[in-house]
């Protein structure tokens, strides 16, 4: 709209010269118009410059906001982006239970995507230990793992807690049928703390899939008191609803878990083999 009006503007003012011109004798006549020619001209620079000025302050962006809280999001569902639903949550210990048992989470076929803890205490409901200590006067205490996996299978897996000496003090093994993606699974046996058990040092719960390690997960106890404080600062507490409605699912399975180990540890093969 700005160069239209401009562009008719010098127009009039040449034909206005132009004009002047015949008539003759019009030598200031033709000096006034020159510098209004010469304040239109300047008037179109500014006016190009402040365009210019605004087009990059719009365009400017500061890229500094999205590491501002880097150091706060050391959570692998967070890291990767993931869903905030439970049911879509991966978590970073689980991760760490998969590599410390040797394998690669990007690679494994049958992936730990939790794990943890169940315990009881009396008269209470079951409570979630995943991270934080376990407070050293509960009843029993029974694992649990949430596998993820590609297609339906069926398979055994066994769950092995062992003391901070290495010892097995609970080894349960079960036949399960794995439905594609998540699978909640737990033992139908809970294993009792007694006042003789030696509870100091760093405990294992493993988990075996059809012979194969797939996590390690570690864990430890604590003074009742201490160990509730920081069980109320994580995520740790009672089983939510995701987690009742997943027990006790399953779907008739078509493949072993053998064969998805196996798929498993060809595909890794292949891959290095590629590399």
């Amino acid at each position: 709209m700005s160069d239209n009006r401009n562009t008719w503007f010098l127009a009039f003012i040449l034909m206005a010269l132009g004009a002047v011109a015949l008539l003759g004798n019009s030598f200031p006549v033709i000096l006034v118009l020159l510098g209004l020619l010469f304040l239109v001209r300047q008037f179109d620079s500014d006016d190009s410059s402040s365009n210019l000025s605004s087009s990059a302050t719009a365009e400017r962006y500061d890229y500094s906001y999205a590491y501002e809280d880097e150091d706060e999001e050391d959570d692998y569902e967070i890291f990767h982006q993931q869903p905030a639903s439970a049911e879509q949550r991966v978590y970073r210990h689980a991760l760490d239970s998969v590599m410390r048992a040797g394998l690669n989470p990007d690679e494994t076929e049958v992936l730990a995507v939790d794990i943890g803890l169940l315990t009881t205490q009396g008269d209470s409901g079951p409570q979630v230990y995943r991270t934080w200590s376990l407070p050293d006067d509960i009843d029993y205490i029974q694992p649990f793992v949430q596998l993820r996996v590609p297609m339906e299978a069926v398979g055994n897996i066994r769950f092995e807690i062992l003391d901070a000496r290495g010892a097995p003090v609970y080894i349960h093994e079960d036949g399960f049928q794995l439905r594609r993606g998540r699978n909640f699974l737990t033992p139908n046996t809970r294993m009792p703390l007694h006042d003789q058990m030696e509870l100091d040092g760093k405990w294992t719960l493993r988990i075996v899939a059809d012979g194969v390690d797939i996590a390690e997960h570690h864990f430890e106890y604590a003074e009742a008191t201490s160990a509730s404080i920081r069980r109320h600062m994580g995520e740790d507490g009672e089983i939510n609803a995701e987690m009742q409605a997943a027990i006790g699912e399953s779907h008739p399975g078509k493949m072993s878990l053998d064969d998805l180990l196996a798929f498993q540890d060809d595909e890794s093969e292949s891959r290095r083999s590629a590399r």
